[in-house]
């Protein structure tokens, strides 16, 4: 063929992308000299992103934190095609909106608690309480949930549950009471 007529000169409005996971991005567009017929990417993107195959609009809302990767991107016509690398990292969101639903909680000495579970925007990977939970009850460090059989009476009292990442945290303040069990086999010899 005389004339190349293959796309050339690709390049992006962002060629170092840091993104936050859980936060929409800026579609990220292309520039090429030259038609183009259809663009591709190699490896996939990051869950939550995608790339518009007519278009190379890169667009959405990474769901998952990664380090810093090189995609490849391939603009391509009937006469050839052209490529161009970006980088592309998704950091991890701090955690938000933290919430236990149900408080105040009131539950009773000697019978297990049905495990509350939290609500949290974002990922936390570590799970704290202040003060300690009453006894018999524990906080999962890895998931939040509070779970166990409490031991003993206790006044309603606050508990700031923290759950945290790398990048921050959030809390939760509930309230919680143990009432005393009813006396049981009572007996005379």
């Amino acid at each position: 063929k005389p004339f190349n007529k293959a796309p050339e000169a690709l390049t992006y409005d962002t060629t170092a992308c840091i993104y936050t996971q859980g936060l929409a991005i800026t579609p990220n567009k292309p520039h090429v000299t030259k038609t183009v017929t259809s663009y591709s990417v190699d490896p996939a993107l990051p869950a939550g992103l995608s790339i518009d195959s007519a278009r190379g609009v890169i667009s959405g809302t990474p769901t998952t934190s990664q380090t810093a990767t090189t995609y490849t991107i391939t603009a391509s016509n009937e006469y050839g095609s052209t490529t161009f690398d970006i980088l592309i990292t998704v950091n991890l969101a701090a955690p938000a909106d933290l919430k236990y639903g149900g408080s105040p909680f009131v539950f009773t000495e000697r019978t297990a608690i049905t495990p509350v579970n939290p609500t949290i925007s974002g990922t936390a990977t570590t799970w704290s309480v202040d003060p300690a939970l009453p006894a018999g009850l524990y906080l999962d460090a890895a998931s939040g949930v509070i779970s166990g059989t409490p031991t003993a009476y206790a006044a309603a009292k606050d508990y700031t549950i923290t759950a945290s990442n790398s990048v921050g945290s959030t809390l939760a303040k509930i309230n919680i009471t143990v009432n005393l069990a009813a006396p049981v086999n009572l007996l005379y010899s």
